[in-house]
């Protein structure tokens, strides 16, 4: 027996003794099928890159390795491998997916964790917020299914975890990212109508990761998952407040217990009458099993043992009414001292089973809780999200008009429309073709992102709390640190593009490319520099001095690569850049070093 299948063999022993285990038999589950998966490593899964030149590419190496695409991943964007989580079998299959993650062709991803998403069913054009959004998985699974046209609000109040955003939008050459920094729970207004759709995938004590994160089985306890039910509650509230009328919204957690997941639905359906929960269309998802949402669960105490019906019931920080179930509710009824509506809880009770569980051992997956709720239009026939709609509206005699509000104070983060001088200067440079592009500079650097964000933000005044108007030419009240994709950087008093870029830039440029041959890029991989001169008398002389692309056809179709002609020609590429081109080129590489 290997020391892995020893330590899952010891995990199942202690794993059957824990609250967490208790909560699954109270959930109805085969606790022994649930704990036989529960207690296992996942699979190697993966979501791949479809706007990339060279997918077919991709494709081929994971068939090498053994890969296929997952059955209800639409358009083959899912992938699973015939491995568990990071344990390829040897150190060059290790290497390539790392390869092939790092250079933003594909994402490590959990398959659960791409259900949210897939359930949204985001479409080209739309203008969609994500509430919780690092590390930035299903932020960009959005921004790729709503490009080039849509954009997507990837909001994150943590900035350490910020920076794992902003470092995912690079790997992948987003351009179609505004990375926002605000507690989910008081995000700043967008214009209106509001968002088209949203993801509150909140957090929560991620009760259903046993699979990868094993401290669950000792940290996890009712009162775990209770203490963060009102912050799950208020950041999707403030969420389908900023949803326009026929709008979506995806709640989601990676937990199995009812409070976190069900009992935040009944208490959003109690508190947001315009909401309502919406049948998920499980043939977009051939080939996964999902259980239909709890109707009715126990309360339980701190070993996740039920408490009798008919047993005293303190109200504490432990158990809350809204913990309960609907059924619950009414049976506590004179127990709680609260003033419940009888229908209205067994509309609820009936609504629930909407919701979709995914459960370990159905689909050998994690585990996953998701509901689909939708802003009846009926509801608003203002046509706008609530948050814009006052409160207090003026009466009959009343003559008054909005405030528009002065420009709010700029700082050394503030991020500035480009000036046309600035934009042309650039476009000339590389020729770029501006097919519904946005350009926007922070600093010494030039952004891309779609026109939406100039013409459904930026240009378009917002209206406060108070129905006064923030101006045109500002995000406020958003906190955007980050608008779209870094393509240029100001050096040398020239733009010069960016190694993040290229790829989303690709299709858009026509100038500043030199052409090489196979051969002439194996030996600039090999360490060959040569003075310009030199190369100028052997090759078609270069024709810009400082930074360039060269471009080189290989069989999986342009590459395109930063290089930089002053004295000698050199390629301007990080070591794991340069093995995903001797990859291609059928060279060495780190990993073939390694297995000899």
């Amino acid at each position: 027996m290997s020391r892995d299948q020893w330590q899952e063999q010891d995990l199942l022993q202690v794993a059957q003794d824990t609250p967490l285990a208790n909560l699954a038999q109270n959930l109805g589950y085969d606790l022994d099928s649930w704990l036989q998966s529960a207690t296992t490593s996942l699979p190697e899964t993966l979501r791949i890159t479809r706007s990339r030149d060279d997918i077919d590419w991709t494709e081929s190496l994971l068939r090498e390795l053994g890969g296929k695409p997952i059955d209800w991943g639409q358009a083959a964007f899912a992938w699973q491998m015939p491995f568990a989580r990071g344990q390829a079998p040897d150190s060059r299959s290790k290497y390539i997916l790392s390869l092939l993650h790092d250079s933003g062709r594909i994402t490590r991803q959990e398959a659960a964790s791409m259900l949210p998403v897939a359930i949204l069913d985001p479409q080209p054009g739309e203008l969609i917020l994500d509430l919780c959004a690092a590390p930035g998985s299903k932020a960009t699974q959005i921004a790729e299914a709503i490009a080039p046209h849509g954009v997507v609000v990837a909001n994150e109040p943590v900035s350490g975890r910020v920076n794992m955003l902003v470092s995912n939008r690079g790997r992948l050459s987003t351009t179609n990212m505004l990375i926002n920094q605000q507690d989910g729970r008081h995000i700043g207004r967008i214009p209106p109508p509001g968002y088209d759709r949203i993801v509150a995938d909140v957090p929560c004590t991620g009760s259903a990761t046993s699979r990868k994160n094993r401290n669950v089985w000792w940290k996890w306890s009712p009162k775990e998952s209770r203490t963060l039910f009102r912050l799950q509650v208020e950041i999707t509230q403030r969420g389908a407040s900023l949803l326009r009328p026929g709008g979506t919204l995806v709640y989601s957690t990676c937990s199995i217990d009812p409070c976190e997941n069900e009992a935040v639905v009944a208490q959003l359906l109690r508190t947001l009458p315009y909401l309502e929960l919406i049948e998920i269309d499980e043939n977009r998802l051939p080939g996964l099993k999902l259980r239909p949402g709890l109707t009715d669960w126990a309360a339980l105490d701190e070993k996740a043992q039920p408490i009798p019906r008919g047993a005293e019931v303190a109200r504490t920080t432990f158990l809350q009414p809204a913990h309960m179930s609907p059924a619950a509710r009414l049976h506590w009824n004179e127990a709680l001292d609260e003033e419940i509506d009888e229908s209205t809880e067994n509309r609820i009770q009936a609504e629930l089973s909407k919701c979709r569980r995914l459960v370990h051992h159905d689909n050998d997956t994690g585990g996953f809780f998701v509901a689909l709720l939708r802003h009846r239009p009926e509801a608003t026939p203002e046509g706008i999200a609530k948050s814009f709609i006052r409160n207090r509206k003026p009466s009959l005699h009343s003559d008054w008009t909005p405030l528009v509000l002065d420009h709010p104070h700029t700082n050394r983060h503030t991020i500035y429309a480009a000036s046309e001088e600035t934009i042309e200067e650039a476009k000339t440079r590389y020729g770029v073709k501006d097919e519904g592009l946005s350009w926007w500079k922070r600093g010494k650097r030039l952004n891309i992102a779609p026109k939406m964000v100039e013409e459904r933000i930026f240009n378009q005044k917002c209206p406060n709390k108070r129905g006064n108007l923030w101006p045109e030419g500002t995000f406020h009240p958003l906190k955007l640190i980050h608008v779209g994709l870094p393509a240029f950087t100001k050096k040398r008093d020239a733009w010069r593009s960016r190694q993040e870029a290229v790829p989303a830039l690709q299709s858009l440029i026509t100038e500043s490319k030199h052409a090489i041959s196979p051969d002439t890029l194996r030996r600039l991989l090999k360490g060959w520099a040569p003075m310009v001169e030199d190369y100028n008398s052997e090759y078609e002389p270069l024709e810009v001095d400082g930074p360039l692309l060269l471009s080189c056809q290989l069989p999986s179709g342009e590459n395109l690569i930063s290089a930089w002609a002053g004295a000698r020609l050199t390629l301007m590429l990080d070591e794991k850049a340069r093995d995903v081109l001797r990859l291609k080129l059928d060279m060495p590489f780190q990993a073939d070093d390694e297995e000899e």
